[in-house]
């Protein structure tokens, strides 16, 4: 994993159906080892209005804990490379075992649960060719007649088409992917949709493919591994958002440190 990612924590707000950032955690590469830091952003008192209550790991709001290691609370949502099914699970994502580490099979897997609704997404980097790639999982597949047996007959590599679904009630800014027989499979997560409106601002081009396919036994959310590709705008800069930006305590103090060397 390149040092210096960052990667946003998400919590699904069930009774609107929309995804909420609420927390970042970012790996830093220290010539000493690893550090990593947690803090929650701004999109957690929105949460709050509806439910969201500070994680029991890391209870204080306005708190930023650093560690030496992944915290226990995601490290825990990492699949152990013990378990006998832990290369066909790479395989699924597909990252390669040699080189992938957990904080990378996190943001490429989610993290996520059946028994909660927060889900670990990364923020995309410029690339080394100046272009904006970024992977994800297609969402919504289970709520669309038809998508699952369509995408049966999908062929890793094939493109999707993007378009904007504007009377989706759970978000406008919606967008759904469809194959190239007009087959609506499902869509980009909402993460997203803000810096796919900064890009379209930007009058750039962008491409999806399926990246690679899996069928059953595979779960639903890990179906269709999809590869978003653009050029990376002049000043653009991903996921800076109001609800994106950190927390800032009552006061005019500057937010306690933690370190927990673990």
């Amino acid at each position: 994993m390149t040092a210096g990612r960052t990667l946003f924590v998400t919590w699904y707000d069930s009774n609107h159906r929309s995804i909420i950032p609420v927390a970042r955690l970012v790996h830093h590469g220290e010539t000493e080892g690893d550090l990593y830091e947690f803090r929650y952003i701004q999109g957690a008192l929105e949460a709050m209005e509806r439910g969201f209550q500070p994680f029991i790991a890391f209870p204080d709001l306005f708190k930023i804990y650093r560690s030496s290691s992944l915290f226990p609370f995601f490290a825990n949502r990492v699949m152990p490379t013990t378990r006998p099914d832990y290369l066909a699970y790479l395989q699924v994502l597909g990252l390669d075992p040699t080189e992938a580490d957990s904080v990378e099979i996190l943001a490429r897997s989610g993290g996520r649960r059946e028994t909660d609704r927060i889900e670990v997404v990364p923020a995309p980097m410029e690339d080394e060719t100046g272009g904006y790639t970024t992977r994800f999982l297609l969402r919504g597949i289970r709520y669309i007649p038809g998508a699952e047996e369509r995408i049966a007959r999908l062929e890793s590599g094939e493109r999707l088409f993007w378009m904007l679904d504007a009377q989706n009630e759970a978000n406008p800014s919606a967008v759904a992917l469809r194959s190239a027989d007009k087959c609506l499979l499902g869509y980009i997560p909402d993460y997203l949709v803000t810096d796919i409106g900064k890009l379209l601002d930007h009058r750039v081009s962008m491409i999806v493919f399926a990246e690679k396919v899996n069928l059953p036994p595979a779960p639903l959310h890990h179906r269709v591994l999809c590869r978003l590709e653009a050029r990376w705008p002049d000043g653009f800069v991903p996921f800076q958002g109001e609800q994106f930006q950190p927390v800032s305590p009552p006061s005019a103090s500057p937010p306690q440190a933690d370190l927990a060397l673990q």
